[in-house]
């Protein structure tokens, strides 16, 4: 059965739910506050262990530090039936923590300590890789963590999936091996150094095939409110809409739809069922407050 190793960040998110996003300098009233799991790979692989099909197992490879915000952030994974005996931890070093202002709308603004997410001591530990396998990659650790992982899939005949964010210029050798990208509008354009303004419905197809020019097999666009666009090499590009739901909190979205995506793939389905599985499994998870703690489970799509 397949393994998803997920090589990424772990934090604790603390939000503050506020009536409007504050401006440099200015200070506002909130009206309540709250702590959530939180990180972009802890996220992604929480998503992914609700929604895998049965005999799919998950694997959280990253760091925290020795303190109460890492061990409470093990014991959670470890509840989500995540194996975490591939997550360190660091003494001296503090767990990486994320500052959320969260307004009415459920729009957000988002600010990372990384701590020990950019403090890997002894690089990427052993991942027992095998043909059907799936790693699973953003960008909040360090770049030769990222892809060290991904070449250890390609030599195993593993599968990838990078999500490069929050966006870095991309190696070449990080392109040319990723199966399948997943960008939002604002990583797109900043690939093909291009302005968001520029990916209008006319354009982002032309600039979907120009971003499978640089390696990956496939691309797969979120659009927000106006859906996505997934696109394989010499394939069709595929729309979908966004389901209309009531949003309370979009924080995480991105990374429930990255970890719904991955398990739909794991199960074999196409990249087409994939996308409307994960798109989804975001919409709902829009309509609750924090990131992982959101995330739906399978019965609920």
């Amino acid at each position: 059965m397949p393994t998803a190793y997920v090589v990424g960040s772990i934090n604790r998110d603390i939000v503050a739910y506020v009536d409007k996003i504050p401006a440099p300098g200015e200070t506002v009233s909130g009206t309540g506050s709250a702590q959530f799991p939180g990180g972009k790979g802890s996220n992604q692989a929480v998503a992914l262990a609700r929604l895998a099909s049965k005999g799919t197992s998950v694997a959280m490879v990253g760091q925290v530090g020795d303190d109460g915000f890492g061990r409470d952030m093990v014991a959670f994974l470890k509840g989500e039936r995540i194996d975490v005996s591939r997550v360190g931890v660091l003494a001296g070093v503090a767990t990486g923590i994320a500052l959320i202002n969260v307004d009415p709308n459920g729009e957000n603004t988002v600010a990372v300590a990384p701590g020990a997410n950019h403090s890997w001591p002894k690089g990427l530990p052993t991942l027992e890789l095998k043909a059907g396998d799936l790693v699973v990659c953003q960008l909040e650790v360090p770049m030769e963590i990222t892809l060290g992982a991904f070449a250890a899939a390609k030599t195993a005949g593993a599968s990838t999936l990078l999500n490069p964010s929050p966006f870095t210029p991309l190696p070449e050798a990080l392109l040319k091996t990723t199966d399948i990208l997943v960008v939002n509008e604002l990583e797109a354009a900043a690939l093909l150094h291009m302005r968001v303004s520029d990916l209008d419905d006319r354009r982002i197809v032309p600039a979907a095939r120009k971003i499978l020019e640089l390696g990956p097999r496939a691309v797969v666009v979120t659009l927000g409110a106006s859906g996505l666009l997934a696109l394989e090499t010499g394939g069709r590009a595929l729309r979908l809409p966004a389901p209309a739901v009531k949003a309370i909190d979009t924080t995480g979205a991105g990374d429930c739809f990255v970890g719904a995506l991955s398990a739909a793939l794991l199960a074999d389905e196409t990249l087409s069922e994939a996308t409307a599985y994960a798109n989804r499994a975001a919409a709902i998870s829009v309509t609750r407050k924090g990131a992982a703690a959101s995330y739906p489970r399978a019965v609920e799509l």
